[in-house]
């Protein structure tokens, strides 16, 4: 009975919670299909207008295309130079490692508006492209993500271990790092990469306040178009969380193709040693081999 009793309220308490957090995304879908929502709780009326006006708008295009060109370009210089510097940190310099771990928390310390500031004053004027300086912030911004993503993976897989043992084997450095390290950290930087995804694709105060107006991305283009019409800016909000749901389901399916692969791969390798195992003479070619 007392069991019953915990479960029920453990289940209870999960249904309020996703009640709560999902709430406002309903509200806002709502708000963004209505033609008019005042003095009433639901709609009085439902409509597609403001979804197919938002697919004319070529600002909106313009402004999707360059919020997911900034994303991509962000997140390629970070996993360029932050996979290969968190692998030879954790693996060779322990002490530097320790030093990092505290020192890639800054960032949460520097508001986004001070780190502008900074930027700005130092940059303002300079031969530098403030496309350049916007990149570099992000970049700022996702150390503690990225660091302790990758890190966090290395330390589950026994990362040092597996070094080790492919170079006994006779794999270099690099040979060992590529196709040792990388394919068994691959879920982790998946699931990193995501989640700086869809704090690149919304980031609204750096790009503001570097580039602004010069360089409308989706959320400053969504702060317009709130002061213009809140029907169309619900629309916008809609548009954004459902890229970002797809692109969250698209990960989880390729993560998920890729361990039912790897069990497949392991369950025909154990068959294979057993049945080596039960057949003596297939034992002694596969050792003559």
């Amino acid at each position: 009975m007392t069991k019953k009793k915990n479960h029920f309220i453990a289940y209870s308490t999960l249904v309020i919670f996703g009640l709560y957090m999902i709430f406002p995304f309903i509200s806002t879908g709502l708000y963004a299909t209505s033609t008019a929502w005042s003095n009433t709780i639901l709609p009085e009326d439902f409509t597609f207008q403001w979804f197919v006006a938002l697919g004319q708008d070529p600002n909106f295009i313009a402004a999707l295309l360059r919020s997911v060109s900034l994303t991509l370009i962000t997140l390629a210089v970070v996993l360029i130079i932050m996979v290969p510097t968190v692998c030879l940190v954790y693996l060779y310099f322990p002490k530097v490692d320790n030093f990092l771990k505290g020192l890639v928390l800054m960032p949460y310390a520097i508001p986004s508006v001070i780190l502008a500031t900074g930027l700005l004053r130092m940059y303002a004027g300079s031969v530098v492209p403030m496309y350049a300086v916007l990149v570099g912030g992000l970049f700022i911004g996702s150390l503690p993500f990225m660091y302790q993503g990758i890190r966090n993976s290395l330390e589950g897989i026994g990362a040092k271990s597996l070094m080790e043992s492919a170079e006994i084997l006779g794999a270099n450095t690099l040979q060992s790092f590529l196709r040792v390290i990388v394919p068994n950290i691959r879920l982790g930087l998946l699931i990193t990469t995501l989640l700086i995804f869809a704090g690149f694709f919304g980031e609204f105060v750096l790009t503001n306040l570097l580039i602004g107006g010069n360089y409308e991305t989706i959320r400053i283009y969504m702060l317009r178009r709130m002061s213009e019409n809140g029907h169309l800016a619900s629309a916008v909000m809609v548009a954004y969380f459902t890229l970002l749901l797809l692109l969250s389901l698209l990960i989880t399916r390729l993560t998920s193709a890729g361990k039912v692969k790897r069990k497949e791969r392991r369950s025909k390798r154990n068959r294979r040693a057993v049945g080596s195992f039960q057949n003596p003479s297939e034992t002694v070619s596969l050792t003559k081999q």
